[in-house]
């Protein structure tokens, strides 16, 4: 007999209005954090609430988007479906049987542990120290907000992220401007910093092709988890 699907109330985190955009089709619990984790759990609480309301309680959070690589091994595009998530002393492990399921669906992500950090790594040095010192093979800056939550509130946590930058790139400083708090793009600031260091320009085409490479991933992605992000498989 076949299963009947029933379409669970996820809450999406992103870090920019172009990954919700990819992962919404339609979503209404899509959390913007735009790098910031207590933007994050900000948003997850009035969620919570919102859907408490509806009268179709939360049932487990996502987070979905891209990451900066730690580990050599990853390149732009790569995807990571991590086990947990370490950010300061804390780990926050993700549920075993959604990341499973999601591993299913994609079956040639990587595992391993994603830091969770409040400012960008940009640094190759940096990176490779993070790795080293956490054992982590990506970082985010929303994640670990997600994570936390959702331990606070009993419920299920996973995570995809797709590469957008490697371990030995360097982030041009300009790169690190270009998103506003709303999690949309902020091409005044671009402008500006290059403006101050026009010799940027080259490291900052190079980032884009990263970028470009881990949004493709994370549509590609996107269009196999289904409606229910995996969650339905587990349940």
């Amino acid at each position: 007999m076949m299963r009947r699907r029933h379409n669970p109330r996820i809450a999406i985190v992103v870090g920019m209005k172009a990954e919700g955009r990819i992962a919404d089709a339609g979503h209404d619990l899509t959390i913007v954090g735009a790098g910031s984790a207590a933007q994050v759990e900000q948003g997850l609480a009035q969620a919570m609430d919102r859907a408490h309301s509806q009268g179709r309680p939360l049932q487990g959070i996502l987070s979905f988007g891209v990451a900066g690589g730690l580990s050599a091994e990853l390149r732009p595009g790569d995807i990571v479906l991590p086990q947990a998530i370490h950010a300061g002393e804390h780990a926050y492990a993700c549920h075993v049987g959604w990341q499973a399921s999601l591993a299913r669906l994609l079956p040639d992500a990587f595992g391993g542990a994603l830091a969770g950090v409040d400012a960008p790594v940009g640094a190759p040095e940096a990176k490779r120290r993070m790795h080293r010192d956490r054992g982590a093979v990506a970082v985010d800056m929303e994640s670990h907000g997600a994570a936390r939550f959702a331990m606070s509130r009993g419920l299920p946590f996973a995570a995809l992220r797709a590469i957008a930058d490697p371990q030995s790139r360097a982030l041009p400083p300009a790169a690190l401007v270009g998103m506003k708090s709303d999690g949309s793009a902020d091409i005044l600031a671009v402008l500006a910093a290059l403006a101050r260091r026009p010799a940027q320009m080259r490291g900052l085409i190079q980032t884009a092709f990263d970028a470009k490479a881990g949004m493709a991933a994370l549509l590609g992605s996107r269009r196999l988890l289904g409606a229910s992000f995996g969650f339905d498989d587990f349940v």
